[in-house]
């Protein structure tokens, strides 16, 4: 059991609710806390102030007062108008994290929703409810239409899975036997308010990246100690020197991986691409923990517009904000998008040359019977068009800036867009790792001496009982599926291993 306060979360209590489904709790007081601000804030609405979204309709229309009926209306219809979302939907892990961002920001006090509300919210993560939100396109500011689509379902509209199967959210919540939430004024603003998803994708983004991370270093130390190609440019001494903490950490990594090896022996040059790997692996690393950096302080913000302040310089009342444009994030997974970009890379140079004879010491293409059989080379084709893949996503998307709802909404961060973009370029990086460890199998299967490095050689024995040699030609695409499924299960290298990652997911060094 988490209980839930005033003060935000961490990324610990984050992965406990989210992945791990631990139950909310939230004191009394804390929800009483919550009624009074509300209270405060409705009497400062009824002593006249106009209140955006509450006594007003919005955007364009910001300057249309409503009558009491009207209110009551507006706030249902926010939820349903605003959902008109395309494509596949979200990863429930993100939709699950955004309803809880959703609840931690409703505790602060000013965001001015009744305890009713909460205990709703937190009764629905409780009981795993899953909306459908499509992924997008959204053109609006902010996060309105996938929220629309989330909290929709809360009033009995939209889709809901359960146990697998897509049903009205109507259905589900009468399966639950619980009746439709009726937003009260200000409430069905608050739940499509703020920037909570563009947290839960980064979240989800900087795991996965760094994960693949992680593989890819694994991938580059076997195909070192298969080649024995000279690794001195990457020791940890030539790395102290450069002074970059974070090519240090990359370094120390390959060390592990490579103990044993004699790949610190030989004195010929690699190839570039195998001298920068600290650099751009360091640098991808940086990235990574860039945003980790941004979602740490996210976890303890709060994100809405408007806010009901109770003393703001000296003057209490509702505050718009630009709380929702989560720029902070969408440029943090631009720079993820090009640093995957730069991983993927490396990875198509290293399948390059483990394909040459002239860097590896195997036979070309590394075929047992050269000029009859073609080898391996198809798979370095492969990532050629990944690889083109992986630039073409990094272009920027968040420098877009278009007029909506007749000028009042004119700018937009893009952040689903720029999220879909990044995932699909993961997607390409984990099937480029995919072939390369393909091919470093068969490289292996080429050599008579066996590898010695304890964990390179648990590497080697998983990729063994998935894909066995190419004594022959043949297809290559299920090996490579078979191969993907262990990379996404993360089954090669140790993320906590000299990466720093576990100590990111379980919060430690956080304030």
């Amino acid at each position: 059991m988490i209980e839930l306060g005033a003060d935000g979360i961490d990324r610990r209590a984050y992965a406990r609710i989210v992945h791990d489904r631990e139950r909310l709790e939230i004191a009394d007081e804390t929800l009483a806390a919550v009624d009074a601000a509300r209270a405060r804030m409705l009497a400062h609405v009824e002593a006249g102030s106009p209140a955006y979204g509450v006594t007003t309709g919005l955007g364009h229309f910001a300057g249309v007062e409503l009558g009491a009926a009207e209110q009551d209306a507006l706030q249902r219809s926010l939820l349903t108008a605003r959902a008109a979302g395309l494509g596949p939907p979200l990863p429930a892990e993100v939709v699950r994290g955004a309803m809880l961002l959703r609840l931690t920001g409703f505790l602060s006090r000013t965001v001015g929703v009744s305890a009713d509300a909460c205990r709703f919210l937190r009764a629905r993560i409780d009981e795993d409810w899953s909306p459908v939100v499509p992924q997008g396109p959204y053109g609006a500011a902010g996060e309105i239409g996938p929220l629309a689509h989330l909290f929709q379902t809360f009033v009995g509209e939209g889709l809901v899975e359960v146990e697998g199967e897509r049903i009205t959210a109507a259905e589900a919540l009468r399966r639950s036997g619980v009746e439709p939430f009726r937003p009260k004024p200000r409430e069905g603003l608050a739940f499509i308010g703020g920037s909570p998803l563009a947290t839960a994708l980064a979240i989800r983004l900087t795991d996965r990246f760094r994960d693949l991370l992680e593989a890819a270093t694994t991938a580059a130390a076997l195909g070192l100690a298969l080649t024995g190609m000279s690794a001195r440019a990457l020791s940890t001494e030539v790395a102290a020197i450069g002074g970059d903490e974070d090519e240090r950490r990359v370094c120390r990594r390959i060390a592990e991986l490579c103990e044993h090896q004699p790949v610190w022996e030989g004195t010929v040059q690699p190839p570039v691409s195998t001298r920068i790997l600290p650099q751009v692996h360091g640098a991808a690393l940086g990235a990574i923990e860039a945003v980790d950096a941004v979602v740490a302080g996210r976890l303890r913000a709060v994100s809405d517009s408007p806010l009901f302040l109770e003393e703001a310089d000296g003057v209490e009342g509702i505050f718009p904000s630009g709380g929702f444009h989560a720029l902070r994030v969408t440029l943090g997974l631009e720079a993820l998008g090009i640093a995957v970009a730069h991983v993927v890379n490396l990875v198509e140079k290293r399948l390059h040359r483990l394909l040459d004879g002239r860097y590896s010491g195997l036979p070309d293409q590394l075929t047992s019977s050269p000029g009859v059989q073609a080898g391996v080379v198809v798979l370095h084709k492969s990532v050629v068009g990944l690889a083109a893949s992986a630039r073409l996503l990094a272009a920027p998307a968040s420098v877009n800036a278009m007029d909506t709802s007749t000028g009042q909404e004119d700018v937009q961060s893009f952040t689903f867009l720029v999220a879909e973009r990044l995932d699909r370029a993961l997607d390409d990086l984990e099937a480029a790792i995919a072939c390369e460890l393909v091919a470093l199998r068969q490289a292996a299967a080429l050599r008579t001496d066996p590898l010695v490095s304890s964990e390179l050689s648990v590497t080697l024995a998983a990729l063994a009982s998935a894909v066995p040699p190419f004594d022959a030609d043949r297809s290559a695409s299920g090996d490579i599926q078979r191969v993907r499924a262990l990379v996404r299960d993360g089954r090669f290298g140790s993320p906590s291993a000299g990466s720093g990652s576990q100590a990111c997911r379980d919060g430690e060094g956080e304030s």
